[in-house]
């Protein structure tokens, strides 16, 4: 029978990774025969070069052979094996292997960094049991489950590492927090602080499982508050009203805005907490919340005309209204619903003072709720129970992925392609030549 040998020209400007390669071969409709063979090509391309022939050795060689080792490496083409050749320098007696100068690999692993990023991506939405047998139906060999956790906690760790190093420029941070199930058997505190530019997309500043608000605040310092023209502006902090949150997020010399939303649900609660049920409570919480809808048309309706007097009279009418408010509710003994009244009522009118003043402010941290759905769709499920390095490193990897999808592509292409992110073109050519039998 006649046998088939491939012939395959690579273009080798420079060393590349193993995952461009494979992604390279991929995309051109290769397979992993065709990837064993240029490596294969390669490795005796550069052993040649650095020592001569194998049977032809030169003797002025700075290097000679020091055998062979058998390496398995698990990509998305499949599993393969291939014998690579060993060199040893001379001079120091160190060895190493040539090929893996010119094609970088994970040096110990078996499986290599485009696995990582299919498995990693995957895991933010499914299990880590699902991830592995879903994606065993698409790729030749997977990691099991405890593999794929471990790749996602190094790369989420060092994804959640940059994304607290990196400087930012912002108008306004928008914090907020939920809880997982603990392996303890305890919730765990997951917070999250996202800023926020106006006409922007929210980024993510923070990310922590486990910790307190006082690693947040360390990112402060390297976060700018600058307007449109890069002049500094007044800095802002959107949240509801948890416990030392306003207190720890709100940069010196800022100021915090109380959510509306969470205020209507807050005034909601606390009549029910003082005994206030009913209609009497339906008609308090609309009262509410009409005053702030009223202020924030007020503010969309006046200032884009320059009528800054009435946007100023709506402000001074909230406040007024609210305390109002507060004093009717207490006569009736709803005392907890007035005091957050009485306390929230110069604090829902910051985002209207601050646009008298040209500076945009959040009324709401929506941007961040949203957020929380998705974290909970992932994590909140109750047969789940999270480690803190665990669920802080794939809540990264989820949370970069929905609010900051070109953050998250070019995490994942420096780590596959190298520093420059791209993946190189190669110029791959594979022609098929069949020998006759016996040959």
């Amino acid at each position: 029978m006649p046998k088939s040998q491939l012939e395959v020209v690579v273009e080798w400007d420079g060393p590349i990774t193993l995952a461009a390669l494979v992604e390279r071969l991929r995309r051109e409709g290769h397979g992993s025969e065709v990837l064993v063979e240029i490596l294969l090509s390669r490795d005796r391309e550069r052993s040649d070069e650095l020592c001569g022939p194998r049977y032809h050795p030169r003797p002025d060689a700075l290097f000679e052979r020091a055998g062979t080792k058998m390496r398995t490496l698990g990509t998305t083409l499949g599993k393969i094996r291939i014998r690579v050749i060993r060199l040893r320098d001379r001079l120091s007696g160190e060895t190493f292997y040539p090929l893996f100068t010119d094609v970088a690999i994970h040096p110990r692993r078996i499986y290599q960094y485009d696995i990582d990023a299919v498995a990693s991506m995957a895991a933010t939405r499914m299990s880590y049991r699902n991830t592995r047998e879903e994606l065993g139906h698409l790729v030749n060999g997977m990691p099991s489950s405890h593999t794929i956790n471990r790749r996602v906690i190094e790369d989420g760790e060092r994804m959640n590492r940059e994304i607290r190093e990196r400087e930012m420029v912002t108008n306004a941070l928008v914090p907020d927090g939920t809880k997982l199930h603990g392996q303890d058997g305890k919730n765990t505190d997951v917070r999250i602080t996202l800023v926020q530019r106006p006409g922007e997309k929210p980024r993510l500043r923070c990310l922590t499982v486990g910790e307190g608000w006082e690693e947040h605040k360390e990112t402060l310092a390297r976060t700018r508050f600058e307007d449109a023209k890069g002049e500094p502006t007044i800095p802002v902090c959107t949240s509801d009203m948890e416990k030392g949150l306003r207190q720890m997020m709100t940069p010196p010399g800022g100021v915090w805005e109380a959510d509306h939303i969470h205020v209507v649900r807050n005034t909601g609660f606390a009549l029910w907490e003082d005994g206030i049920t009913g209609e009497r409570k339906e008609s308090i919480v609309d009262t509410v919340s009409g005053l702030l809808a009223h202020l924030r048309n007020s503010v969309n309706l006046h200032l884009p005309k320059g009528e800054k007097d009435a946007v100023e009279h709506r402000i001074k009418q909230t406040i007024k209204e609210f305390r109002r408010l507060s004093t009717n509710i207490l006569n009736e003994g709803a005392k907890k619903a007035a005091d957050f009244l009485r306390r929230m009522s110069d604090k829902v009118t910051v985002f209207a003072t601050l646009a008298l003043q040209g500076i945009w402010a959040p009324w709401n941290s929506n941007v961040a709720e949203r957020l929380m759905g998705e974290v909970s769709k992932r994590g909140k499920h109750k047969w789940m129970s999270w480690t803190t390095h665990g669920g802080q490193a794939l809540l990264t990897l989820l949370v970069v992925r929905t609010v900051e999808p070109d953050t998250h592509d070019g995490f994942w292409k420096r780590k596959l392609f190298g520093a420059s992110g791209h993946l190189p073109d190669l110029g791959i050519k594979v022609t098929s030549t069949r020998l006759g039998a016996g040959c």
